[in-house]
């Protein structure tokens, strides 16, 4: 049951198993993976604990890394660690759910290299011991830590892959649900919100992580001018139970679509009401984003014109979401505290705007260039807000370049004219949908020259996509 995706029923089953004669140490270690992939975590720890007190052989070292694997969740690296370190085993299993820990473990620690080094090691060990379930684990793992950090490329590819070959050997979704979800939190920071909008959600995830990744794709439906309320309150209706974990982080994707609507008080609000009382197992980065997007929001709101609404005390406000800010745990981290900064009038946008790009953040890397208003960071900003399809940021260009009375440069319309007569035959064969390959027989080219005829011809007609440059050219004939 557990294998075939479904965890509530396989942990029913180890409740009655419970009540008979056998392993108890075993089926309560069992019903401990069940209860935790569920986020069941109160009940999880209590049944790993009762588990510790019947554990003899190998169930003792496994138990002490899934008990390292809890503090691990609850932020406390350095415990976890230490008990690692006890944990003498020469079983590949188990090693290697041990090194996913360590991995993770390590990166919080701030060696980000040494983490990710000890997660390959997880996957090795994995490989050995023929494990799909700590292959899931490493992976997943290393995606988490891999994106964390601001590697969000790497952590995608990785991501895409693993999910591939899962769908191929047709294993449960429920052992995909952590790298699904980090993959998903990838796709949202490199701006391919297509691809995360096609990101599916089969029903064997669990309700924690089948909850976040609908976060994500509502945070990439608010930034491109859409409404993400329903998807929210279904995020909301898939969690079982109170979840004041899952609410802070519904809280900031609700600040972010208040933002986008122009309902800046509303943002300013749902961020001070969150830092103030903050659940212990959100993340520092989350906390960041919550301090950033309050702060962001209260700027929008002190500068928005008509009848809106001011803040009673702005400094007060300001003040207040500046003293939550916590350290960084990473070079994301540090960019997004910078930002919080800038908001305030304390950091540079044009320095942000080039640690975003470092990062391949687009959306942020365009929103620090409209903050920052000078009139080639505002065209740059432009051309990156359009090409994402990002309506909000649009607008608030748009009205920037209007006040500045800066020209930008989007109403020049990409021509079909700057073509070469063979980009033009590669664009039509586009249009038909053909692929590469297909473009390359019929022309009588290679795919690596095709491939470059069609990167030409994204870049001189503006188009982020196939897709899109098919439809240019079919406006312009």
């Amino acid at each position: 049951m557990r294998w075939e995706g479904r965890p509530q029923d396989a942990a029913l089953e180890l409740r009655k198993a419970l009540l008979g004669a056998g392993d108890r140490c075993e089926v309560l270690y069992l019903l401990w993976d069940c209860q935790f992939v569920m986020g069941d975590r109160a009940a999880a720890h209590e049944t790993l604990l009762e588990a510790k007190g019947l554990a003899t052989g190998e169930m003792v070292a496994r138990i002490a890394v899934a008990e390292a694997s809890w503090l691990m969740s609850q932020g406390e690296y350095s415990h976890a660690v230490a008990k690692l370190a006890a944990v003498d085993t020469d079983d590949d299993e188990i090693r290697a759910y041990a090194l996913s820990v360590k991995g993770v473990c390590e990166a919080f620690l701030g060696d980000v290299e040494r983490g990710t080094a000890t997660l390959e090691d997880a996957r090795t060990a994995a490989h050995r011991s023929g494990s799909i379930r700590e292959l899931t684990r490493a992976v997943g793992n290393l995606t988490f830590v891999l994106g964390s950090s601001g590697q969000h490329e790497r952590s995608a590819r990785i991501g895409k892959e693993a999910l591939t070959r899962l769908g191929i050997q047709g294993l449960a979704p429920t052992f995909s649900a952590v790298i699904r979800y980090n993959l998903s939190t990838s796709l949202l920071a490199l701006g391919r919100w297509q691809e995360l909008d096609a990101l599916d959600v089969p029903d064997a995830v669990p309700g924690n992580k089948a909850a976040r990744i609908m976060l994500c794709k509502a945070e990439a439906m608010a930034l491109r001018g859409r409404d993400p309320d329903d998807l929210i309150e279904q995020a909301e209706k898939v969690i079982e139970g109170p979840d004041a974990l899952f609410s802070a982080q519904a809280a900031y994707t609700r600040a972010v679509a208040a933002r986008a609507k122009g309902r800046f008080r509303a943002a300013v609000e749902l961020c001070r009401e969150t830092v103030a009382d903050l659940p212990a197992a959100l993340t520092g980065g989350e906390v960041l984003r919550l301090c950033a997007a309050g702060l962001g929001a209260a700027r929008d709101l002190q500068s928005a014109g008509g009848r809106v609404t001011k803040l009673d005390d702005p400094e007060a406000t300001e003040q207040e979401l500046l003293a939550r800010i916590p350290a960084p745990q990473g070079p994301e981290d540090e960019v997004w505290r910078r930002l919080a900064f800038a908001e305030a009038g304390r950091d540079s946008w044009d320095e942000i705007a080039v640690e975003w790009d470092r990062l391949k953040m687009p959306y942020q890397a365009a929103y620090a260039r409209t903050r920052c208003g000078e009139p080639e960071a505002l065209r740059h900003a432009d051309r990156t807000a359009r090409r994402l399809e990002a309506l909000p940021l649009v607008k608030m260009i748009d009205r920037q370049a209007r006040r500045q009375r800066i020209p930008l440069l989007h109403k020049d319309k990409p021509r079909i004219g700057t073509l070469t007569p063979r980009e033009r035959d590669v664009l039509e064969l586009l249009g038909w949908g053909r692929t590469n390959k297909e473009i390359a027989e019929e022309l009588v080219l290679s795919v690596r020259t095709v491939g470059l005829h069609v990167s030409h011809v994204l870049a001189k007609l503006g188009a982020s996509n196939r897709s899109e440059a098919a439809r240019i050219a079919r406006d312009q004939t």
